[in-house]
């Protein structure tokens, strides 16, 4: 089918169940100047790289690691390349072929992020500002802990009590400190679904300080962060990849309404991110969104890409005008064929509801 009535079709669908879906024909926006922080960007690309399953068993990069960010590199310009997410510990990780950034593999990392400054040289004429995002799989980690414990979170994994995050703030400031040390511009935490960082987000059930409102239920996040903040240089960014909406009903979800349980309430994320921009200098951020009507330990329910792009698209532009003038937003693709992505961020730049898009990166095959 010609791109054009691809498109056409798209939006004609959309518009029948009356779907936000703001796609344009070109694809001009995502190839205008940016700037983050201080570093001048070429274009809107921002490549988001997928768990490769080619570490070494310690959880360093291996040849095939870097031979496989090396091709990502080269087949496109990206202005920013995001690491794939990386655990803070080796039991951390939810699979022993994962990234895990610790101390040992430091050596590893460092190779890693010069490959992929030397690549995109050599291939674009630029070096891509790099971003680390810090990982722990939480109940899917090879050593399963929980963060809370509710009905839409069915897990045996023993609940870390608040002592015991305590060597967890000190792995985020460890990994803050040696990742500037190995040329990596900025470092965030993965506070998607699937993810510790994500699920303190609604640990609504949990007692003591990292539990209960709003406060507490954002402390262990914001905690991480300053432990951070304090062994870094002022050119070293912080960032964030952050559910705006998790799908799962409250009184257990985060990003969703009460008196709605299949809606979008985005007062306490759009709230999390002004208080992370003011204390921690948050300009760019990865938005994701959980699958809707089911919990974590169950594979997803089928949906179209229409609708999983609109339900992302929609929940992004329901943030306000603030943040959407102040901090910059990246769309992240979804694997799929029938949507071209690159049109449908393109509308979402146009429209000023993002500043980036999030090409993912390919997998080891």
């Amino acid at each position: 089918m010609d791109l054009e009535m691809l498109i056409d079709q798209l939006r004609e669908q959309a518009s029948d169940v009356g779907l936000f879906f703001p796609m344009q024909y070109d694809t001009d926006a995502l190839e205008t100047e940016g700037l983050l922080h201080s570093h001048k960007l070429s274009n809107r690309n921002v490549l988001l790289m997928q768990p490769g399953g080619d570490a070494t068993a310690e959880g360093a990069p291996s040849d095939l690691t870097v031979q496989r960010y090396a091709d990502a590199v080269k087949e496109k310009a990206y202005s920013i390349v995001v690491l794939e997410p990386a655990a803070i510990e080796k039991d951390a990780r939810d699979s022993e072929a994962n990234l895990a950034f610790t101390n040992e593999n430091e050596a590893s990392f460092r190779a890693l992020v010069e490959a992929v400054k030397a690549a995109s040289m050599e291939s674009h004429g630029f070096e891509p500002v790099i971003v680390l995002l810090l990982d722990h799989a939480g109940h899917h980690a090879l050593k399963p802990a929980a963060f809370d414990h509710s009905a839409s979170l069915p897990t045996d994994a023993p609940l870390l009590e608040d002592d015991a995050l305590t060597p967890l703030l000190i792995c985020c400031s460890d990994a803050a400190k040696r990742a500037e040390a190995i040329g990596i511009n900025g470092i965030g935490l993965n506070a998607a679904d699937r993810s510790l960082f994500g699920e303190s987000l609604a640990a609504f059930h949990r007692d003591g300080k990292f539990g209960g409102d709003f406060d507490d239920r954002t402390r262990f996040l914001r905690d991480c962060y300053t432990a951070m903040k304090m062994v870094v240089s002022d050119q070293f960014f912080f960032t964030i990849r952050l559910c705006l909406s998790d799908g799962i009903p409250q009184p257990d979800g985060w990003g969703m309404a009460f008196e709605d349980s299949s809606a979008p309430d985005l007062y306490e994320p759009a709230l999390l991110l002004k208080i992370m921009r003011a204390l921690y200098g948050v300009e760019f951020v990865i938005c994701t969104i959980g699958m809707p009507n089911i919990n974590w330990m169950c594979e997803a329910q089928p949906e179209s890409d229409l609708i999983r792009y609109s339900r992302l698209c929609t929940c992004i532009a329901m943030l306000d005008s603030d943040l959407q003038q102040n901090v910059q937003l990246v769309v992240p693709e979804i694997e799929t064929e029938d949507v071209p992505f690159a049109h449908l961020v393109s509308g979402m730049i146009a429209g000023e509801f993002a500043s980036f898009g999030g090409f993912l990166g390919t997998k080891s095959e």
